[in-house]
């Protein structure tokens, strides 16, 4: 029997392993009209019958049904949806005008959120103190003292001392004629940052020795001035008098 190109090719799907059904919609699609009872054709006898399993295998059928395949972000989205709307509901309900805050509240709120910022403000700027010393420094001696940003000094004859400076106290580790000097010395700065005034309150070497206990010796409080406002002796001294008003109290200049 000599069959139809519409009914061979709806055989020959059966042959490849599509289900009648699937079958007669793809056959139905591509040539429109056809019709064809699924029980009433067989498979020719002729053609080994091919597990469908191994068939789907070898082949894709784009008309089969999709397995069910776990899709865990769908499922996500669709619990996140739901979520969304319960809030969205519980949201409405809310009475607005027994929540809104009171003047009094917002005050409170308001100064409270002023002082957490005041208090992060100064802890940025205690943390910046270091930044402050930063420079080049001249005493009433002409002496100048250099604090570089990666925290390496010149200190008198020493070019490669270290120093670290925090809230009040500044610490320098220099080397003079071989030997290991621990400075420690109690500064503060002027309001525009171009003076400092600083108390020699330890000074030890390497094997502990404390030279501020030594008879006749005399910490002295000494005033600089940044070289970009005292570059000579002469500027420091024509800008010194501008400072004395900003004196520490702990701070007794000689000869003043």
């Amino acid at each position: 029997m000599i069959l139809e190109e519409d009914l061979r090719h709806y055989v020959h799907l059966l042959e490849r392993g599509y289900t009648p059904e699937d079958a007669l919609l793809v056959t139905a699609t591509k040539y429109p009209g056809f019709t064809h009872e699924p029980t009433a054709t067989a498979q020719p006898s002729d053609v080994p019958v091919v597990p469908t399993e191994q068939v789907v295998e070898a082949n894709y059928n784009p008309y089969a049904p999709s397995p069910e395949i776990p899709q865990p972000l769908e499922e996500l989205k669709s619990k996140g949806k739901k979520a969304w709307e319960f809030v969205q509901s519980k949201v409405e309900d809310i009475d607005v005008q027994r929540l809104r805050p009171s003047r009094k509240t917002t005050a409170i709120t308001a100064g409270v959120a002023g002082v957490a910022l005041v208090v992060i403000l100064l802890f940025v700027l205690a943390n910046q103190g270091g930044a402050a010393v930063e420079g080049t420094w001249m005493n009433d001696q002409g002496q100048r003292f250099t604090f570089r940003e990666d925290s390496t000094a010149a200190w008198e004859d020493d070019r490669s001392a270290q120093w670290s400076h925090s809230g009040d106290e500044l610490v320098v580790l220099a080397n003079h004629q071989g030997t290991d000097f621990t400075h420690t010395l109690q500064v503060e700065i002027s309001e525009d940052g171009r003076a400092m005034w600083w108390l020699p309150t330890s000074i030890q070497d390497n094997d502990g020795t404390e030279y501020t206990d030594a008879p006749g010796y005399n910490p002295s409080c000494s005033m600089l001035i940044k070289s970009d406002v005292a570059s000579t002796l002469d500027k420091y001294y024509a800008n010194d008098d501008s400072y004395l008003d900003e004196t520490p109290n702990w701070c007794d200049l000689e000869g003043e």
